[in-house]
C-alpha cells in the first residue's frame, strides 16, 4: 500500500514578534518544519529505516525536460490549519505601483495584511485576490517597490534555483536543485489540488538547522534573476522545497486584474557565491518583503 507523503506548510505563527503591530494579540504555535541544512556538496537524509542516504542529481541533470505529474501519482499533502492566527510570510513586487504576489495560505483568512517596510512600520494591503485553485495570492497597496522579471525559459531537471524570504522572520536565502514535477493537495481551511515543482534543499544562508516557515510566498529565481516560481511548502523529512507552477502564476496575475508589469525590473546573475548578497539587495529595495497577517482587525 502506497503511503501519501505529508509535508509541512511554510507558514510560521508569530510568537515573540506578534507585538510588532498588535501588542498582546500574538499566539504561540509549534514550528512544523525543522529540516536540517544539507552538506553544500550533496543532499544527505535518512530513510524510514534510519539508514543514511545521499541525494545525487538525475542522470539528465544537465537538461532533462520535466514530465507532467500523472493523475494516478499520489499527491503530497499539506495541512492548512482551520483556525487562522497572527502569522508572517514573504511577498515580492510585481509592479512598483503597489502590486505584490505571495502564497495563498499566508493571507487567506486574515482580517488585516501589511507589507512590512521597516521595524514596526508597514503598508496596509488594500485589496487581496485569492487564486481559487492554487496556493497564490495577489496583493495591492498604495505605493510599491521595484519589480522582478519572469522567466521565458522552460524549466529543466537539474537546474539550480534560489529562494528568498524570511524564515521565522529572519532574512535568508536557499539554493536548491530542481528534481521534478508533483501534485500538491492542500487540506483544511480550504481544499485544493495543484501542480507544483519539487526542489532538493542544498545550501542555506545563514547556515540554519531550523525550518523554513515564513519563506512562503517568496520568489524562486533562476541564475539570471528571473522568477521561476513561488515557494509554498517544504518536506521536513525529505528535504524538499515546493514552488507553484508558472502557469498558475500567470493565471493569478491575469485573473486578479492587477496592473502588473510582469516583464519589468532588472535582471542579474546569480550563482552559488553571490546568491545571499543578491537576496539581501532584493530585500533592501523591498522587492522581497515581509508580510504580516493579523487574524483579527
Amino acid at each position: 500500500m502506497r503511503r501519501t507523503p505529508f509535508i509541512a506548510i511554510l507558514i510560521i505563527v508569530l510568537a515573540g514578534l506578534s507585538d510588532l503591530f498588535l501588542p498582546g494579540d500574538g499566539r504561540q504555535a509549534r514550528d512544523e518544519n525543522r529540516a536540517r541544512r544539507p552538506d553544500p556538496g550533496e543532499f544527505v537524509r535518512r530513510d524510514d529505516t534510519g539508514r543514511r542516504e545521499t541525494w545525487k542529481p538525475p542522470r539528465d541533470a544537465g537538461g532533462g525536460s520535466l514530465e507532467a505529474p500523472s493523475a494516478h501519482d499520489p499527491a503530497i499533502s499539506v495541512a492548512i490549519p482551520s483556525d487562522k492566527s497572527n502569522s508572517i510570510g514573504t511577498a515580492f513586487s510585481l509592479d512598483r505601483k503597489g502590486v505584490w504576489m505571495t502564497a495563498r495560505h499566508v493571507v487567506d483568512g486574515c482580517a488585516r495584511v501589511l507589507i512590512v517596510t521597516a521595524p514596526r512600520r508597514g503598508v496596509r494591503v488594500r485589496r487581496t485576490y485569492i487564486h481559487p485553485r492554487a496556493d497564490l495570492a495577489v496583493l495591492q497597496t498604495r505605493g510599491g517597490a521595484p519589480a522582478v522579471r519572469f522567466t521565458e525559459q522552460t524549466l529543466r531537471r537539474g537546474q539550480t534555483g534560489y529562494h528568498f524570504g524570511f524564515p521565522k522572520g529572519v532574512p535568508a536565502a536557499v539554493q536548491s536543485t530542481l528534481i521534478g514535477r508533483r501534485r500538491m493537495r492542500s487540506v483544511g481551511r480550504y481544499n485544493v489540488i495543484e501542480p507544483v515543482v519539487a526542489w532538493a534543499d542544498r545550501v542555506r544562508v545563514p547556515d540554519s538547522h531550523g525550518g523554513l516557515g515564513g519563506i512562503s510566498g517568496g520568489p524562486a529565481m533562476d541564475g539570471s534573476g528571473n522568477i521561476i516560481g513561488v515557494t509554498v511548502a517544504s518536506s521536513k523529512r525529505r528535504g524538499r522545497i515546493y514552488t507553484t507552477a508558472l502557469t498558475s502564476i500567470a493565471a493569478a496575475i491575469e485573473r486578479s486584474g492587477a496592473p502588473a508589469e510582469r516583464g519589468g525590473g532588472r535582471r542579474g546573475t546569480i550563482d552559488g557565491r553571490n546568491f545571499a548578497d543578491f537576496g539581501a539587495t532584493l530585500r533592501k529595495r523591498l522587492t522581497v518583503a515581509l508580510v504580516y497577517c493579523a487574524a483579527s482587525a
